[in-house]
């Protein structure tokens, strides 16, 4: 995820970006040792969750009536769908992680009784 975060500060938003994976990558950092705290972990996936409500119409669209290989073209500010498809997509990614350190994170005993 740090990589994901460097890889956003040539982005025309790279603040949101670069703060966004960054915070994803200390929350896996923290997970790697003990759980999460229940407000971070709901703090981060309500934003992932915000993220994809708000990139899944652009998505959506390239997905039922732009070519596949428009993902790969440069971005234009014609073209939205290409930023929403692609920030939807590494949302996607980011919330897999943040879900798969915290589920690796929580011991059994608590995921049972949750």
């Amino acid at each position: 995820m740090l990589v994901f975060a460097m890889l956003q500060i040539n982005d025309p938003d790279p603040l949101i970006w670069v703060t966004y994976y960054a915070a994803i990558a200390c929350a896996c950092t923290i997970a790697a040792y003990r759980p999460l705290p229940r407000v971070v972990f709901l703090a981060l996936a309500a934003v992932t969750v915000a993220g994809v409500a708000l990139t899944l119409p652009g998505f959506v669209d390239w997905l039922l009536n732009r070519p596949t290989s428009d993902l790969w073209a440069p971005m234009s500010a014609s073209r939205m769908y290409i930023e929403h498809s692609r920030e939807l997509l590494g949302l996607l990614i980011a919330g897999g992680f943040l879900v798969a350190a915290q589920r690796a994170a929580t011991p059994r005993e608590r995921r049972r009784s949750s």
